[in-house]
């Protein structure tokens, strides 16, 4: 199993190392370009929660012509074990990026004229905890477009989809103020700064998600098409 995982980010890394390097230029730009420290955090969380999913997921159409699945169910290694590797995929990716973040921290320090706003333990816990409920998601998605041909079932699947990772996002944008639209200080910004420093919740659906997942991909009666 922790061989293909390593496969897997091997095969990718060109794309993988791109977004990290991405996120490092984000890190910075967060550090030294945003004036309102209360928007450092939940800005630096959501360039993390999407780069770490798009890093994995960006290369899902040629994934799916290089029908990746099928030729993972043929080595002698068990569905139960694959289907982890999915699961663990993008943690491995996010962990990564949690140590490019803290050395990108050791870098800019010398050269900041302000201390520098670093994400809470709770705060990187909260974010695993979406990374995973968004993961697990996007591989029901994948399983399940396999398992049902009806547009109309699709559809669905496509619809529950959109509003998981619209939901996931969301909250970073109202706390920041995006684009001015939810104003600043509110009673609903407040809650949220204190919902994404409570990782219990978002771990704990993050789990069951993926455990559904898992089970979804191991009863999957085809692997051919993806």
């Amino acid at each position: 199993m922790w061989n293909l995982i390593k496969a897997e980010m091997s095969y990718d890394r060109l794309r993988i190392n791109i977004y990290i390097l991405f996120c490092v230029a984000s890190f910075v730009s967060i550090w030294l370009g945003v004036k309102w420290e209360r928007n450092r955090a939940p800005m630096t969380m959501l360039m993390v929660l999407g780069l770490s999913l798009v890093a994995v997921y960006a290369g899902e159409k040629n994934r799916t012509i290089q029908k990746r699945d099928r030729l993972h169910v043929l080595l002698p290694i068990s569905p139960w074990k694959i289907g982890i590797s999915h699961l663990l995929y993008p943690i491995g990716v996010l962990l990564g990026i949690y140590v490019v973040y803290f050395l990108s921290a050791l870098f800019v320090y010398p050269f900041s004229s302000r201390s520098l706003t670093l994400l809470s333990l709770s705060q990187m816990f909260t974010l695993t905890g979406l990374v995973l409920v968004v993961n697990a998601v996007i591989l029901l998605h994948r399983d399940l477009r396999m398992t049902f041909t009806n547009k109309h079932q699709r559809f669905v699947i496509s619809l529950f989809w959109f509003v998981v990772y619209f939901g996931a996002l969301l909250p970073f944008y109202v706390v920041t103020n995006f684009f001015g639209l939810f104003g600043e200080d509110t009673q609903a910004q407040n809650f949220l700064t204190r919902l994404l420093e409570s990782p219990t919740g978002f771990i704990s659906a993050g789990l069951v998600l993926s455990a559904i997942s898992l089970v979804v991909f191991v009863k999957r009666k085809s692997y051919v098409d993806s």
